[in-house]
């Protein structure tokens, strides 16, 4: 009898302690739904900050660590894990999402910035400008497998819809690096166009102050990119199939990236060497707009059948009819202040921005263009994601 009662108790123990954990588990989940949140990149407070896209109040924070700077932030394909590059710790940072912990730091190559997943969320690319390489992160095991080196400071990744390729925009050099993702090997170096002539008069003066590829940009079947070399202030058209550049689109001078509209029928380049954007008609290739625009233009987000343009100095957001082509007014964010870079919901309705000045996020109602803000997201917001937004990006 004494047996029998001694393991009533201790059954009764075990479900009571096993209930106990389960109540500290779902106590220590602060994220059920990983499409209901905005993420914020707080550069000076070293922190991600998890914001609810419903009620745009703050649902957590994760603290880095000192000194590390994180610069682009992006959660992986299924909703698992946020992962970003702290610049100045030459580290990579990974994030369980439902409980906002720091699972994971991962020493990789110098001043970490851009970075992307593979579509199959296997593989995390984290681009290292300073290194002149590409740290492949295994989410698996979360452990560095790899590093890819011989790019040009390299910043933004795009991979194919399959997942096979990867390729590598070169902010100091006029070409894209194509990367063999099974084997995690930089496989060719597509040339947009060749440089200046005047460059080879003095090649250690016009290409060491080279502004080359930022971004490859896919149409939204990812068959062909657009890629912009601002040195060269010219658009280069890759065709994925043979990695072959099949047109050279002349834009305005200093273009700082391609934007790709969600329909695929227009890309647009902000070109901050004389303020103006360039209007790209896809199907054509050829420039069917060229506008007024903003000086220091940081990003391009579409939404409500416009796009809105950033000009990160002026405080204004510049905004264009995408039916139309014409100018549509700007919107004013401050005076005196910095802003930076956005991202769009999946419904296509608000903008994120960053608002790094008063350290803010400031929602623009894209169809009214009403402006909401928020406060306290940590220091010097320097961008947002949102899961599956098609206006992922960084500076």
């Amino acid at each position: 009898m004494h047996s029998v009662k001694h393991l009533l108790v201790l059954f009764v123990l075990f479900i009571a302690c096993g209930l106990q954990s389960t109540a500290w588990t779902a106590a220590e989940v602060k994220v059920t739904d990983p499409a209901s949140i905005v993420l914020i990149v707080a550069r000076d407070s070293n922190e991600i900050v998890f914001m609810d896209i419903k009620t745009n109040k703050i649902v957590g924070r994760t603290f880095l660590g000192n000194n590390v700077n994180p610069h682009m932030v992006m959660m992986s394909p299924d909703g698992r894990y946020v992962v970003t590059g702290g610049t100045r710790a030459n580290k990579a940072y990974i994030i369980d999402v439902r409980t906002l912990q720091l699972v994971k730091i991962i020493p990789v190559d110098i001043a970490p910035e851009h970075l992307a997943f593979s579509p199959d969320g296997r593989w995390y690319y984290q681009g290292n400008p300073e290194g002149d390489s590409i740290s492949v992160i295994d989410m698996v095991s979360l452990t560095k497998l790899k590093t890819i080196s011989g790019f040009a400071e390299p910043l933004n990744i795009t991979f194919t819809p399959d997942g096979s390729k990867a390729y590598i925009g070169n902010y100091g050099a006029n070409w894209v690096g194509v990367v063999d993702v099974r084997r995690h090997e930089l496989l060719k170096k597509i040339e947009i166009a060749p440089p200046p002539g005047v460059a080879k008069l003095d090649p250690a003066h016009y290409l060491g102050e080279i502004h080359g590829i930022n971004n490859a940009t896919p149409t939204p079947d990812g068959r062909y990119l657009y890629t912009a070399a601002g040195t060269l202030g010219v658009v280069g058209v890759i065709d994925t199939r043979d990695d072959k550049v099949i047109k050279v689109i002349r834009v305005g001078p200093d273009p700082w990236r391609v934007y790709m509209s969600h329909d695929g029928k227009y890309a647009i380049t902000p070109n901050n060497g004389d303020q103006t954007i360039s209007i790209i008609d896809v199907k054509a290739n050829k420039v069917v707009g060229t506008l007024e625009a903003g000086e220091n233009m940081t990003g391009v987000n579409f939404a409500a059948g416009k796009a809105f343009v950033i000009s990160s100095t002026s405080g204004f957001v510049y905004v264009y009819n995408m039916n139309t082509l014409k100018p549509a007014g700007r919107i004013k964010i401050g005076s005196n202040i910095q802003i930076e870079t956005a991202t769009t919901d999946t419904a296509d309705e608000k903008i994120y921005l960053a608002e790094s000045t008063n350290h803010q996020v400031v929602i623009i109602d894209a169809k009214t263009e009403a402006i909401t803000r928020v406060g306290n997201v940590g220091l010097f917001p320097w961008g947002t994601h949102v899961m599956d937004s098609k206006d992922n990006y960084c500076h």
